[in-house]
């Protein structure tokens, strides 16, 4: 009997099929094997510690003190300092009035004869307390008291409109800084930067007034100061949109080239520049890289700028991924590989301060802080050239020399949060310091998904505790508060120290290792969002 065709197809497949299924397993073995030995991609980071770049400067001392009236509360200094534990310059925003309508009146108005009224005592009292805790006051002249403008404009961040009379608020100031001086020396204030006002060309919520306007009264303030002060510095409040759509940064030729509102000369002071700079989670730390570079462009248009610091007078990871905002810092991994890629490119940039919001919850750290601990570990340190960490990609090495030791902070960012495969990081210490076969101590602290991290602990505990986040919660948000709701700070508390103990860099090598002559090397193998914080000492 003839077999159909389907059947003659049938019976040959079933004679083939024993070989086909031998060669099927041959070739998956072989791509097993393949997978397996194909070499991770190596990047190499040479370290030379005979080739001094800078200084390891902390540009994380200052910190955001928006509410100075706090400064007299019973617990607003402890509140501060358990968000900000390694700030030691305190940014104090409204600190002449204008932000609450009922709070900082040292402004009482005019007399008949048009001379002013104030009285500082409670400015005065706040400083004194800033200092008490020891903390070094950086002065904000804003807002504008709601009294002198006409007619005031509230906005988001309080009174935004200009004085009604720029002579009379110029006097304010100088009278103000005479209180300063009065109350604290000379000498004492003389060091204090100052800023006028923030985020300028943040139309309505920071300043309600036009770019003239604004020029205008940053000349009249920088007036005030020099009558009362003339060595003090100062520079404009922090520009929102350095790439933007933004009069900001006409700011700067205003002061180099144009007719002071003030005096009529040509030019005003201007002894420091600043933006606000914020990311993002799935952001590089790479984006600082344009903001600074159209800064400095423009200030180097003018030889007299040539050299102004550049500051970020606000910084932080404003949002997750999808876009929902947090208000008091993200708190996994991801923001610690973020702090430690910044960092790299914040010396490259020279960049002289990041004021700093939140760096811990209730005093406990967030991992960004746990980086922030590591470099203060570095601070005053001779920083070292470190050629081959990939910008691109936000992953390499800080390193510097401090006394005896060698410090290396190794990281491997990535922009978005998921993200999978480790990377190899080939660290070459070049340090005529060693020889041949010599025993060195190498320490090393890791911060990663499995160290240092409570953030999914804290998670794990609200849902035990019957606890969703909120619909407009960013992702794992440094404040329960907003995470979670009225209950979402009993949780953090019940459990805080539990966190605590889990908010440390783990302790992951400690051993003597040898070294050849003038070189050591040492091959990391880096998770997604980590960082290492090497230590190599002599002997």
């Amino acid at each position: 009997m003839m077999r159909s065709k389907k059947g003659r197809d049938r019976t040959r497949w079933l004679r083939v099929m024993p070989a086909a299924t031998a060669l099927l397993a041959t070739l998956l073995v072989a791509g097993t094997v393949f997978c397996q030995q194909a070499p991770r991609a190596v990047r190499t980071v040479t370290i030379s510690a005979d080739r001094p770049v800078g200084e390891v400067y902390r540009f994380w001392s200052v910190g955001n003190f928006v509410m100075t009236s706090d400064l007299l509360v019973p617990g607003g200094i402890e509140t501060f300092r358990g968000q900000v534990p390694f700030v030691t310059e305190a940014n104090l925003v409204y600190l002449l009035g204008g932000r609450y309508e009922d709070q900082n009146l040292w402004f009482l108005g005019l007399d008949p004869e048009g001379k002013l009224k104030v009285d500082f005592t409670g400015m005065i009292a706040q400083l004194k307390a800033c200092i008490a805790a020891g903390y070094t006051p950086r002065i904000v002249f804003d807002n504008i008291p709601y009294a002198m403008s006409d007619p005031p404009k509230p906005n988001t961040y309080g009174n935004t409109a200009p004085p009604k009379d720029e002579r009379v608020w110029r006097e304010y100031v100088q009278l103000a800084v005479e209180a300063m001086v009065k109350g604290f020396g000379r000498a004492t204030v003389a060091k204090w930067w100052f800023r006028v006002g923030t985020e300028p060309d943040y139309f309505p919520s920071h300043w309600s007034g036009t770019r003239e306007q604004y020029f205008a009264h940053y000349d009249y303030t920088a007036d005030g100061l020099a009558r009362a002060l003339p060595e003090a510095k100062i520079g404009p409040g922090n520009i929102l949109r350095p790439l933007g759509r933004s009069w900001g940064l006409d700011i700067i030729d205003h002061a180099a080239a144009e007719t002071n509102f003030a005096t009529g000369g040509i030019g005003t002071r201007l002894d420091v520049f600043s933006c606000s700079w914020y990311a993002g989670v799935g952001n590089s730390a790479g984006g600082l890289d344009d903001t600074v570079s159209v800064m400095r462009q423009r200030l180097d248009r003018y030889p007299r700028f040539r050299g102004v610091p550049i500051e970020a007078g606000e910084y932080s990871i404003l949002d997750d991924e999808a876009r929902h905002r947090l208000y008091a810092g993200e708190t996994t991994e991801w923001s610690a590989s973020f702090q430690a890629a910044l960092a790299a490119r914040v010396y490259v940039r020279n960049v002289s301060k990041m004021y700093e919001w939140d760096e811990a919850t209730m005093g406990v750290l967030h991992p960004r802080g746990l980086v922030l601990a590591m470099l203060e570990r570095m601070a005053g340190g001779t920083r070292l050239d470190a050629t081959g960490s990939d910008t691109a990609v936000d992953s390499g090495a800080l390193a510097c020399r401090k006394d005896d030791n060698l410090y290396i902070l190794a990281f491997n960012h990535r922009p978005e949060r998921k993200t999978e495969g480790n990377a190899t990081l080939r660290l070459v210490v070049r340090d005529p310091r060693m020889r041949e076969n010599a025993r060195w101590r190498l320490t090393e602290e890791t911060v990663d998904r499995e160290h240092g991290v409570w953030a999914y602990a804290f998670e794990a505990d609200a849902k035990a505790a019957g606890l969703t986040p909120l619909p407009t919660a960013g992702l794992y948000e440094g404040s329960p508060l907003r995470l979670y709701g009225e209950r979402g700070p009993d949780v953090f508390r019940a459990n805080i120290e539990k966190y605590r103990a889990m908010a440390v860099a783990a302790k992951t090598r400690d051993e003597l290792v040898s070294v050849g002559k003038g070189v050591f090397e040492l091959d990391l193998d880096m998770p997604p969002h980590s960082v290492r914080l090497i230590r190599l000492t002599p002997g």
